[in-house]
């Protein structure tokens, strides 16, 4: 191989590698992220696992054991009920998002349930990092 070939071979593999990288990168609007986030937590909620929803809350704002141990027990009680009343989640779907400002995401979404019935709600994301975080309280 001349070292012409090797040339345009490095080059290749130069922009081989760059490609890629912009492949990879995350370059979707804050919101769509905050919606992707929180569609997330409510599969999670559907699924019964009220750890994975968890992983998704801010506790910035101080939310200690106790506070913590009543919103599982409420998410529990409610996903009993909505089990026997509603039926299982055959759909989650995040239909919007406003910014409000650069920190705050109020996403709107829909949920449909097997006896038909569907859940029109919306959910305060906070920005936490380069993440998304449900806010646990308005």
């Amino acid at each position: 191989m001349c070292m012409c070939d090797r040339s345009k071979h490095f080059l290749l593999c130069g922009l081989l590698l760059l490609c890629l990288s912009a492949c990879m990168s995350d370059n979707r609007k804050p919101e769509d992220k905050a919606k992707a986030v929180l569609r997330e937590a409510l599969t999670a909620l559907q699924r019964h696992d009220i750890d994975g929803y968890l992983l998704h809350v801010d506790r910035s704002t101080g939310m200690d054991d106790e506070q913590e141990a009543f919103i599982r027990r409420l998410l529990e009680q409610h996903q009993d009920w909505q089990d026997h009343v509603r039926g299982a989640v055959l759909e989650v779907e995040t239909v919007d998002a406003e910014m409000q400002g650069d920190s705050v995401c109020t996403v709107f979404y829909q949920i449909t349930f097997a006896d038909s019935t569907v859940e029109v709600g919306s959910q305060k994301m906070v920005r936490a990092g380069e993440g998304w975080k449900i806010r646990n309280r308005n």
